[in-house]
């Protein structure tokens, strides 16, 4: 077999419900997930069985699920990742990995971080790109959990990027970068070794652009304070998924974080991500995904 796709997406079932109940500001209208003002087309994105077909026809042991970044939601608070949670618990299976959904911004994330990590069911978490600034609760709890940590990049404001599906074909990566910049230059990774991120679509512009934080660091530009770590360093403690579509970035993205620690992904079911075995199986390292994304099951102490 060719190992875990750590990179795929559906809609969980208790969040299709509430939009049929017209629960949580969501609708459902001519086969789409309304979700504040964005259309999720529900075909595949709704239906797991396609995802396990995928995978049988991709001869993979299996792929871990997030939800699409729309329903990241860090303004609905605690009750809204219960619906989102409930509803990935539901999904979970030997081949459907689950990455939980935590209420990012609230005050009781630490807590309900704590509390999935603890239950066996959830493999780690997935986050958007929102201000990191103010987290160190959260980091702790990923850190004393070892947890997984898919970062994946929201919605962009920049609306330059309005036109040509800039939005992702640029927004996506560079919003990706601006979280990895906030957490090297928080020294997140030397602080919290055991967190292990995952930065999607092989970390956006990340690589191209190491060199240029290390000079930044090296002339002590404005609001930088001291690291424990160089940028090469920090960037060597994470993971990235290898769903680039450029061979020659590939192989950037082996000498930036290492080849043990370019992953498959895929983006299943977007039109953006890639479906074909070749490319998922490019840079797979099967048997780091598969211990990397077991499920969690440890006790921890929010503080």
């Amino acid at each position: 077999m060719a190992g875990w796709d750590v990179h795929t997406h559906l809609i969980p079932p208790t969040v299709l419900s509430a939009a049929h109940r017209g629960e949580f500001g969501l609708s459902v209208d001519n086969g789409s997930l309304v979700v504040d003002g964005e259309r999720l087309p529900l075909r595949r994105l709704a239906d797991p069985a396609s995802l396990l077909h995928w995978i049988s026809s991709q001869e993979l042991d299996g792929a871990v699920v997030s939800v699409p970044p729309a329903l990241f939601r860090y303004d609905a608070g605690v009750e809204w990742s219960e619906l989102v949670n409930q509803g990935l618990r539901e999904l979970a299976t030997p081949q459907l990995r689950v990455l939980g959904h935590l209420p990012l911004l609230d005050p009781a994330a630490p807590s309900v971080a704590a509390a999935l990590g603890s239950e066996g069911v959830f493999s780690g978490f997935a986050l958007g790109t929102p201000s990191y600034a103010g987290l160190d609760p959260v980091w702790r709890v990923l850190d004393a959990l070892e947890a997984f940590t898919l970062i994946h990049p929201g919605h962009s404001d920049d609306k330059r990027l309005d036109s040509f599906y800039l939005s992702n074909l640029l927004g996506n990566p560079y919003e990706t970068g601006v979280a990895a910049a906030s957490l090297v230059f928080a020294d997140v990774p030397g602080r919290f070794p055991g967190i292990r991120f995952c930065l999607c679509h092989g970390g956006g512009v990340t690589a191209a652009v190491a060199g240029r934080w290390q000079r930044g660091i090296d002339q002590a530009r404005p609001g930088i304070e001291p690291l424990s770590l160089p940028v090469a360093e920090a960037l060597c403690r994470f993971y990235v998924d290898d769903l680039v579509h450029d061979d020659a970035v590939l192989e950037l993205l082996a000498k930036t974080f290492g080849p043990e620690r370019v992953l498959a992904g895929s983006d299943w079911p977007f039109p953006m991500g890639s479906d074909e075995v070749s490319t998922v199986r490019a840079t797979g390292r099967s048997a780091a995904a598969e211990v990397l994304t077991r499920p969690l099951a440890k006790e921890v102490v929010a503080r």
